[in-house]
């Protein structure tokens, strides 16, 4: 698929920060969801073609239900033309939770003293993966938190330690990881273990709301986050996946904020995310949040069959914590890995 360049109020540059909240928002306000535009926009994807910023806000404020089912139904046909039938599955494994950042809504975050910390050691990882082989698994996602004790050099043998597991006919074919932004030299470093996709999520997009939410470590520098898949990208990982936490703004902001993502890794090294990933925010004790940012589950719905019409070809992660439910409905118009 050929990329179709925008212009943006904030040009493409590596390692460059990008978004412009002013500009998303006024995308938004300005994008008016008539019938004869929201069909045309459908039929614009359905063609194969990604949609614009400006195309996708008219998507996210069409609410009319008619023009819903529409969208759904758009992206329906469009899941069964590309993917078919075929769902990849992975699971995950939390190889340590210990962490240096203060995430107001993550029960990991540092001063949360009541969570028990744990990183497995080499005979406990290799168990781990073992049982996940005799399980049938073939792919794999390690995730980190970030911590000193997680440096690339660390990763990376946890990573070949996968790959060398065989139980029975069982092996680990691709390891993916989720893990904190590196520099460039250390993603050369994890990338040399033969991993295949690095996943770091932004959480949120709005600068602002990012700021409330983040207040302590690493994770607190919102610019250091957004460009760590431009450093992946230079350090040779052009295999890498997005996402943002729902619920902590906007979703509208947030999906916009993905697209936005999505166009500059392609306008900068010409090849988009693989995958992106949305997870909710869920009612939880112990965790501080804006409860009027939480995604409904309509609105949820309504957002992967927007995400799919948007970016045709871009990998849609569903989190395994969905309901039943939810997941056999998101499945039909959007989904590609679990």
């Amino acid at each position: 698929m050929i990329y179709d360049p925008q212009a943006y109020a904030i040009e493409d540059r590596a390692m460059v920060p990008f978004i412009s909240e002013k500009e998303i928002e006024e995308i938004l306000e300005g994008a008016q969801p008539s019938h004869t535009l929201v069909r045309e926009i459908i039929a614009k994807s359905l063609s194969k073609k990604r949609l614009s910023m400006q195309e996708t806000a008219v998507l996210v404020n069409a609410t009319d239900p008619e023009l819903v089912e529409e969208i759904k139904a758009g992206a329906r046909k469009l899941k069964e033309q590309v993917y078919g039938k075929r769902i990849v599955l992975f699971a995950p494994l939390y190889v340590g939770n210990l962490c240096i950042n203060n995430c107001e809504y993550c029960g990991f975050r540092a001063a949360n003293k009541s969570q028990k910390r744990t990183t497995l050691t080499h005979p406990e990882l290799i168990n781990e993966v073992e049982m996940l082989e005799e399980m049938g698994q073939k792919r794999l996602i390690l995730v980190y938190g970030e911590h000193p004790k997680y440096t690339p050099e660390f990763i990376a043998d946890t990573v070949r330690t996968v790959y060398k597991v065989k139980k029975g006919n069982g092996e680990i074919r691709r390891v993916n990881i989720n893990a904190a932004p590196m520099d460039i030299q250390g993603f050369k470093t994890v990338l040399n273990a033969g991993i295949g996709t690095y996943q770091v999520f932004q959480e949120t997009y709005h600068r602002g709301a990012y700021s409330i939410y983040h207040t302590g470590g690493v994770k607190k520098d919102y610019d250091w986050r957004i460009s760590a898949l431009d450093r992946a990208q230079e350090a040779g990982i052009d295999d890498v996946g997005i996402g943002a936490l729902f619920g902590l703004y906007d979703w509208r902001f947030e999906v916009l904020g993905l697209i936005r993502h999505v166009n500059h890794l392609e306008a900068v090294y010409n090849v988009g995310p693989h995958t992106i990933s949305f997870p909710r925010l869920q009612k939880a004790s112990n965790v501080n949040y804006e409860e009027k940012w939480l995604v409904s589950d309509e609105d949820f719905t309504r957002m992967v069959a927007i995400l799919r019409l948007a970016v045709p070809y871009t990998g849609l992660i569903l989190t395994a914590r969905e309901p039943a439910a939810i997941r056999d409905e998101v499945l039909q118009f959007g989904i590609s890995q679990i």
